[in-house]
């Protein structure tokens, strides 16, 4: 659950399909019959899977690249503070520049695979970098040079994430695009499972070992993956295979990417009329607030557990366990009927949740009090996963690769922003009090989503009149 993002376009066909994770968690397209087609759900095709050559070995490459994200994402964050001795806004610029480092990263391998039709070259290169850099974790303590370890290694090993997922595309000898779309859907699956036991067995390893154990065993799993993926072979002359399915993939925010559809899936009908301008920047900025929130969330929250509440390291695993494991069954659901939902309605509803769950985080006394309320942030990032970017393609019906773009932009700025924004706030307001801003963004976004374009024309004029009525009302 690397955090990192950046603003830039997303290459991607009109009529992509992709079934994506973050936190490895499982997404299913929006179509009524999306449920079929999930590898939870139909087994017999997931045992079809494991009779193409190459599937196993990209299998365990993709639960070794989940065990070590899942390992160290809840805990960097404690590295900073406890090992490295960062202030508060530090730790937030530390988080920054990692998130820079690793979608620039991610970009340009995309394009670079995109015109040589190679992806494992860079995806061993970015393994080993990732390997790298959680080795130097394991003795570096100063400030500027962990900045370059996090820039130059941590950052850019991210881009691992999307490249694996391109690396199978062009792997695996599928009979045709439906089944290479079940083989990226099954693999996200097996990553989904790293993020439900790994960050509980990553806080054993931690209490046993220490930062520096953990780091070592994290290097190890990408040096295992690395060490699967470089005797695989692929295939010479492959182009073009890095799509929207794949840089779905990248380590972006807290936001699960759906499927892309064609414009006649979902609310409006293929040639149906777009949304206004307004309309349109007023979702993606209400998107921009749910992200930056749940960005900044992921960077707290450990922080808060163990040193605003005196929590352990494994009350953070099973936090993040829980609500890593209630997102998938909400994600199927929500996966299966998006296309008859509401999406305003459910977003609103969404941010409505977030603020209540930023509130309660804000007055909890105890950790025992978090633990359950780690739903709420389960059904936030259902919501935002599976109607989000939907939503955006709602609005743009004939561009959906435009729309695409600007979802994972406004992931991608969110992410960007929070590390330091984060920072800023702890070491201005404390833990509960980013909470509170946290919460406010979480209303913000609710107006937005709640309140139709053409009435904010009219609060405005009412605001200004009521304004000018109490100027003269004084003057009086």
């Amino acid at each position: 659950m690397t955090i990192s993002s950046f603003t830039v376009s997303v290459p991607g066909p009109d009529n992509g399909r992709s079934i994506h994770t973050h936190h490895g968690l499982l997404g299913c397209s929006g179509s009524p019959s999306s449920i079929h087609r999930c590898p939870v759900l139909k087994n017999s095709r997931f045992f079809d899977l494991l009779r193409i050559p190459g599937f196993k070995p990209l299998a365990g490459a993709t639960l070794m690249l989940g065990v070590a994200m899942s390992f160290t994402a809840p805990y960097l964050s404690l590295f900073g503070i406890e090992r490295a001795g960062m202030t508060p806004f530090r730790l937030g610029l530390f988080m920054t520049l990692i998130a820079a480092s690793g979608v620039l990263a991610s970009t340009l391998a995309g394009r670079w695979s995109d015109r040589s039709g190679r992806h494992r070259p860079l995806l061993l290169a970015s393994l080993a970098a990732a390997t790298l850099g959680y080795l130097c974790l394991c003795v570096v303590r100063d400030y500027r040079l962990l900045l370059v370890v996090g820039v130059a290694f941590i950052g850019a090993g991210g881009s691992a994430l999307s490249l694996v997922f391109s690396f199978s595309r062009a792997a695996l000898p599928v009979k045709n695009d439906a089944e290479r779309a079940f083989a990226s859907a099954s693999l996200r699956t097996i990553l989904s499972g790293a993020w439900v036991f790994g960050p509980a067995v990553g806080a054993l390893v931690l209490a046993a070992t220490g930062f520096y154990g953990l780091f070592l065993f994290a290097a190890a799993s990408f040096a295992a993956c690395a060490t699967i993926v470089a005797r695989m072979q692929e295939p010479q002359g492959h182009l073009g295979d890095h799509t929207v399915e794949d840089t779905a993939s990248e380590p972006t925010s807290s936001i699960t990417v759906p499927p892309l559809r064609t414009p006649s899936e979902g609310g409006h009908e293929a040639g149906g009329a777009a949304a206004s301008a307004n309309d349109i920047m007023r979702a993606v900025v209400a998107l921009t607030l749910i992200g930056l929130a749940a960005n900044a969330t992921m960077i707290v929250l450990p922080l808060y557990i163990v040193h605003g509440l005196n929590g352990s390291r494994l009350d953070v695993s099973i936090m993040l366990g829980l609500g890593a494991l209630t997102e998938i069954p909400m994600m199927l659901a929500l996966g299966a009927r998006s296309s008859s939902l509401h999406k305003p309605n459910w977003l609103a509803a969404c941010a409505a949740v977030h603020a209540v769950y930023f509130v309660g985080m804000s007055v909890a006394g105890h950790v025992n009090v978090l633990i359950p309320m780690q739903i709420l942030n389960a059904f936030v990032v259902s919501v935002t996963s599976c109607l989000g970017m939907t939503y955006v393609q709602d609005l743009m019906p004939a561009s959906p690769g435009r729309a695409t773009a600007l979802f994972f932009n406004a992931a991608r700025v969110g992410s960007i922003l929070s590390g330091v924004l984060s920072g800023l706030l702890v070491q201005a307001f404390s833990y509960r009090g980013t909470f509170v801003f946290c919460g406010l963004l979480a209303l913000c976004a609710l107006v937005l989503f709640a309140v139709p374009g053409w009435r904010y024309g009219q609060m405005a004029r009412a605001a200004r009149g009521y304004v000018a009525r109490k100027l003269e009302e004084r003057r009086r």
